[in-house]
């Protein structure tokens, strides 16, 4: 599996330095990662000087120790080894063989992308382990931070709406949301469009469109009007 990650590696940098040329010129000073993985987007946007504070989200428990191992020193990140979500609760996470598709979020298994992926890392199941989980919300972890120079960024493979859903106090202060939109039809119960209605209710639109170089997903960022 480490080869179809350093395969991707190269495209995740230059869509990541992309998406970070663009937030280097907006009034941003905190970033809340939701679904960091290894840090893939956090050591880009690392880069951003105005940016004081990082708060990172993982769940995966090998994964967390990798981000952990890169990131424990530095006094601007703060790291949380669970998921975020619309409850307090504890939840089964599906861990994949490409780590970074784990997810909590229920599969669509006539998926025709599902079937391309998992010929392509050689998996015969959607996933191959899972555990239970804690998760929080947004809006109770933050409860006392403020967040009204903050970007928060979500990508956590089809459960987007929960994490939104669990963040509309702190919405009323955050600035910029950047969700992730996977093309293909991997999840059940996932509809970007219905994304967009929740957020226009507060006040967002979409501002900028950052489609990954293989075309399988873009990066959506929101501003508050």
């Amino acid at each position: 599996m480490a080869l179809i990650e350093k395969l991707f590696n190269p495209l995740s940098t230059f869509h990541h330095r992309r998406i970070f040329r663009y937030l280097n010129e907006l009034d941003i000073e905190k970033i809340v990662d939701i679904g960091a993985h290894k840090g893939e987007f956090l050591e880009n946007m690392l880069k951003i000087e105005k940016v004081k504070s990082f708060y990172a989200f993982e769940p995966q428990k090998n994964i967390f120790n990798e981000l952990k191992e890169k990131f424990s020193k530095n006094e601007k990140i703060t790291l949380f080894n669970f998921a975020m979500d619309k409850e307090i609760s504890n939840k089964k996470l599906r861990i994949n063989k490409l780590s970074m598709t784990s997810s909590l979020a229920e599969i669509n298994d006539n998926s025709l992308y599902l079937k391309i992926k998992n010929f392509l890392i050689f998996s015969k199941s959607n996933f191959e382990n899972e555990y239970e989980i804690q998760t929080n919300t947004v809006d109770k972890i933050f409860e006392n931070i403020n967040l009204q120079k903050a970007l928060l960024k979500i990508d956590v493979e089809g459960f987007e709406m929960n994490v939104i859903e669990g963040s509309q106090m702190k919405l009323k202060e955050i600035p910029f949301i950047l969700l992730e939109n996977q093309f293909g039809n991997l999840y059940k119960n996932n509809n970007f469009e219905d994304i967009i209605k929740l957020l226009a209710k507060q006040n967002f639109e979409i501002c900028k469109k950052f489609v990954f170089p293989t075309m399988h997903y873009q990066d959506v960022l929101f501003k508050k009007i």
